[in-house]
């Protein structure tokens, strides 16, 4: 991509492995949430920490939108298309044939069932499970030069008032429908909003712009610690409302004003997190750990999977889980290790 030569932003680098580390966590401890019972240790246990993990994908998000919408970054249209969209796409349908090969064909044999051409067929287009955030990565690119006309430091107040009025338009819609069994009425407002028909502009893309005027605009302190504050409280009421009611479709929806407040809280944190200068040493584990992030969040589900079929989840104690999430971490972070050690290989973990 044709960007202006810049410093380093090694908080982004901290950040981004700090996200990679909690999308693992959610892919442990959410075969956890489900298998057992509420009240016991291990649904608390998985519940918490797989609530305090709810931020790995909007931190993600919030790092791409406060590179590509930075405006002294000089990105070309042509190579963000046809460069950067192309080798997501690219990455997206090589990993997904790899997944299908083995989800669609290789393990159905092994367990002597029938390989379903048409499930093959819609899988690969699809891709697996967590290559979802490919799809919507590649969204956000696309649209990026419209949103660099407008995501700018001179536009910072109209920045800010289109993120708060998406996040009143789509974030808050989930927690009111988690409300809406106990509160009456609740319905209607979430009628009312929908009224509206402004969700065609939210999403992720409110995420991608709340990267950028985090690191470059920036909140007064009074309200970095206000924001930080709702976000400790937000990750308490989640964990607080799955245990309760066992809904974990709004709790823990990443478009839900609860997560985005915790994540929010998170990257005021740890995007200004390292001012001083550092040692050559931890810059270069911190620049080979957070290259080989996209590696561990494509790699880590086979991981889980192969450990599901050695020892099934169901009425494993809670050391196994966290076992499992130490292994899982370790061996993507090692597999990708060994593929940046060779050249042909490296592309494969690198986005």
């Amino acid at each position: 991509m044709s960007m202006v030569r810049m410093e380093r932003n090694y908080s982004l680098d901290l950040t981004r492995i700090a996200a990679v580390l909690a999308v693992v966590m959610i892919h442990v401890s959410s075969a956890f949430v489900s298998s057992y019972e509420v009240n016991t240790l291990e649904f608390q246990t998985a519940n918490v920490l797989d609530s305090i993990s709810r931020l790995g994908v909007p931190l993600f998000v919030m790092i791409s939108g406060s590179l590509f919408l930075d405006e002294k970054r000089k990105i070309s249209t042509r190579n963000l298309y046809f460069k950067n969209i192309k080798g997501i796409l690219f990455l997206l349908y090589l990993w997904s044939f790899l997944y299908t090969c083995i989800y669609n064909v290789v393990l159905p044999l092994l367990q002597n069932e029938d390989v379903v051409l048409k499930e093959l067929i819609k899988d690969f287009i699809l891709g697996h499970y967590h290559m979802w955030y490919m799809f919507m990565i590649a969204g956000l690119y696309a649209v990026t030069p419209f949103l660099r006309l407008f995501v700018k430091k001179k536009n910072s107040r109209l920045v800010l008032l289109f993120i708060v009025l998406s996040v009143g338009v789509q974030f808050t819609v989930p927690v009111l429908e988690g409300l809406s069994a106990y509160i009456s009425g609740t319905s209607v407002l979430i009628a009312l909003i929908n009224k509206f028909k402004l969700d065609f502009f939210c999403g992720y893309a409110v995420y991608y712009m709340l990267g950028w005027y985090i690191v470059h605009v920036g909140f007064p302190k009074a309200q970095k610690y206000l924001i930080c504050a709702a976000g400790i409280i937000s990750v308490i009421l989640t964990v607080l409302y799955v245990r309760t009611t066992h809904d974990y479709g709004n709790a823990y929806d990443n478009l839900n004003l609860f997560i985005l407040l915790y994540a929010s809280g998170v990257m005021i944190l740890l995007s200004g997190s390292i001012r001083h200068e550092l040692s050559t040493k931890t810059k270069k584990a911190l620049i080979l750990l957070s290259r080989m992030s996209f590696g561990v969040y494509i790699i880590h589900p086979l991981l889980i999977t192969i450990a599901k079929l050695i020892v099934p989840y169901h009425a494993q104690p809670l050391r196994y889980m966290l076992l499992l999430y130490l292994v899982v971490v370790c061996l993507s972070f090692l597999i990708c290790y060994l593929f940046s050690k060779v050249p042909l290989a490296r592309k494969l973990v690198r986005m």
